[in-house]
């Protein structure tokens, strides 16, 4: 990932697109078809994932991911760069964290494509912090013990992002590690996820 070189001009004739249809995704984004469009025209740009929502500040919210690859990250903040005004939306380069009153639950797709809740409500971490700055972050998710790996990192990864924002997460966070239970030297330094953000704050400051 991160070998796809942006093309300007499939940049400009994205927005070009977007910006004669950015009205018509229907009330709740119920126009499948228009959907089906969007998501050819970013995997026409290159690997990123993309989101439509309700907006922070606007309505709506178009967010261009670099799918949690950093080097893909200049590219999505170019091509958020290029965006044409769209009465009611606003655009993100990187998934943005989530309002602080969310109670940490959300939908995973699996590998299998099956539909799953998650409850991160209760989760705990520990830190380990290495020489160059970035952590590695220990997760107690017990009750992620049904996923395959893939989809526990997966659900791990949208926590984080929802909490952190995704960039913040790739620039701090470089190993996740999922877990049932601590091991005996963690187990008494272990907070509750929603502490996260803060914690991380302090110790980037030392």
């Amino acid at each position: 990932m991160g070998n796809h070189k942006i093309n300007t001009l499939e940049v400009r004739q994205f927005w070009e697109w977007f910006s004669k249809n950015c009205q018509n995704f229907g009330v709740d984004f119920s126009n499948a078809e228009l959907l089906e469009k969007l998501d050819n025209w970013v995997t026409q740009l290159g690997d990123f994932s993309w989101e439509v929502g309700p907006g922070k500040a606007k309505d709506n919210a178009l967010v261009i991911s670099p799918n949690g690859d950093e080097d893909l990250l200049q590219d999505s903040k170019l091509i958020i760069t290029s965006a044409k005004d769209c009465e009611g939306w606003e655009y993100y380069y990187a998934k943005p964290p989530k309002e602080k009153e969310w109670n940490l639950i959300f939908s995973l797709e699996t590998s299998e494509g099956e539909i799953v809740e998650v409850d991160a409500s209760q989760w705990e971490y520990t830190l380990l912090q290495y020489e160059d700055g970035m952590f590695e972050i220990i997760v107690k998710a017990p009750d992620l013990q049904q996923l395959d790996e893939a989809d526990k990192q997966a659900a791990a990864e949208i926590l984080l992002d929802g909490i952190l924002g995704e960039e913040a997460r790739m620039q701090t966070i470089c190993a996740i590690d999922i877990v049932e239970k601590f091991e005996e030297p963690y187990r008494d330094k272990a907070g509750n996820i929603k502490y996260l953000p803060n914690h991380l704050k302090t110790l980037v400051k030392e």
